[in-house]
């Protein structure tokens, strides 16, 4: 079977869907959900209590955290917030700059609708790599503001390119993918059996 120069099992090859040298090119027109969005990134000293205080000084701005996401970054925690009113957001931590707390940065994030579409991260990947544009990383969310669904934030290196090329592209939604799915299984089994 012809994987694409892509080996390996969990491996799936586009243009087994899509035909063979189309590129991400999907014969379906279906518009993408997707959001535009500002991330907070807030490197906190690894210290009890930092974590804490930043998400009670979003209580006392009035700011609902519709998303949190840790990690480590050298000997300092990161903290990665999206929140509405996103001007309360951004003001709080203005505010929290301006005691000390920080650094804090400011980031375009995009968060795409991958309700009931299997593979769409897998899609979107291949999309933006074919592109040669980076995906810095990525992280799911249960939903985002005019979205309905499960949702997952990108960050990319070139944030206007990946926008144009997300909104140019043709998504097959996940009934049709199905359909494309089943149609090659069986085209497989023939040709395994054969």
């Amino acid at each position: 079977m012809d994987l694409g120069g892509i080996e390996g099992p969990g491996f799936c090859c586009l243009s087994r869907f899509f035909g063979k040298g189309a590129g991400f090119v999907p014969r379906i027109k279906v518009p993408m959900q997707r959001i535009q969005m500002s991330e907070f990134s807030v490197y906190l000293q690894q210290r009890p209590g930092e974590l804490a205080g930043v998400l009670d000084a979003a209580k006392v701005a009035g700011v609902r955290i519709s998303s949190i996401s840790t990690t480590e970054y050298q000997d300092r925690g990161c903290v990665r917030l999206l929140g509405t009113p996103e001007q309360s957001l951004r003001s709080m931590c203005e505010s929290l700059v301006d005691a000390g707390i920080g650094p804090i940065v400011e980031a375009p994030v995009v968060g795409v609708s991958v309700e009931n579409r299997p593979g769409m991260i897998r899609d979107l990947s291949v999309l933006m790599a074919d592109n040669r544009i980076n995906i810095r990383y990525c992280y799911l969310i249960p939903s985002a503001e005019g979205i309905d669904g499960a949702v997952c934030v990108l960050r990319f290196d070139e944030h206007d390119q990946a926008m144009d090329l997300i909104d140019a592209a043709d998504w097959p939604a996940a009934e049709q993918l199905d359909e494309l799915v089943s149609e090659s299984d069986v085209n497989s089994a023939g040709e395994s059996a054969a």
